[in-house]
Formats: structure tokens, sequence, C-alpha cells
């Protein structure tokens, strides 16, 4: 095989290739479009084809945007776990280390009492307690 066979057989696909991907970019954007105008296109009857329509894709736009707060809800949640872990690891690190260096017993309760209040806060919800509405 020569390079003029291999030319001639690689511009045939590439136009293949380039006409069948024009193609069916037209036809996936025709159907698009009659399906987001409810069937209104080139005559078809809207019973040929399901359609979106236009209340069809608001629900989807809701749908969409509350599981999009959803997710940033349990990211939020889940950042806040964290920060509290570290701040909980961090605040056991120092107890450790203050108890091995002989700090006074007033120092490691001040240290414990830090430690329950992000429990009660964190863990426990407390300060929904007081919120107006708020029931835990």
């Amino acid at each position: 095989m020569d390079n003029t066979q291999i030319f001639v057989i690689a511009t045939v696909a590439l136009v293949l290739l380039t006409v069948g991907g024009g193609v069916t970019m037209a036809a996936v954007f025709y159907l698009f479009s009659y399906m987001v105008t409810g069937g209104a296109v080139a005559g078809i009857p809207a019973d040929t084809v399901p359609r979106i329509g236009v209340m069809a894709l608001a629900a989807w736009k809701k749908e969409r945007d509350e599981t999009r707060a959803r997710r940033a809800r349990l990211s939020a949640a889940y950042r806040s776990g964290v920060m509290v872990l570290i701040w909980l690891a961090t605040l056991t690190v120092l107890e450790f280390l203050a108890n091995m260096i002989g700090v006074s017993t007033v120092a490691m309760f001040i240290i414990a009492l830090i430690k329950a209040g992000i429990i009660l806060q964190f863990f426990m919800h407390i300060s929904s307690l007081w919120l107006e509405g708020g029931s835990h």
C-alpha cells in the first residue's frame, strides 16, 4: 500500500466521520428542540415523541436545586465534624502533655470543660434548646 492509497482512505474516513457526526448532531439538536418546545417542530404531532415541556423542565430544575442544597448541607456537616474531631484531638494531646509536665488540676479542669462545651455544642446540639421553634 503506497502513500496515495493511505491518503485516499484517510480522506474518505475523515469525510464519513465528519458527515456522520454532523448528521448525528443535527438529529440530537432537532429532538432536543422538539422536546423543549413541546412538539411544535416541523408539524410533528406531540404524541409521537415523549416531550419534556416547560413544567417538567421546571420540576427537574427544582429537584436539581434541592439535590445541590442537600449536598451542600451534608458537606458543611462533614466539615464541621472534622473540625470538631481536630479540636478534641488537639485538646486531648494538650491535656496529656499538661499532665506529663505537672500542670495544676485547675488547668486540667479548664481543658476538660472546654472539651465538654465542644461536645455539648456539636454532638448534643444544646444550643437548639434555646432557639425559637427548635426541638431536640
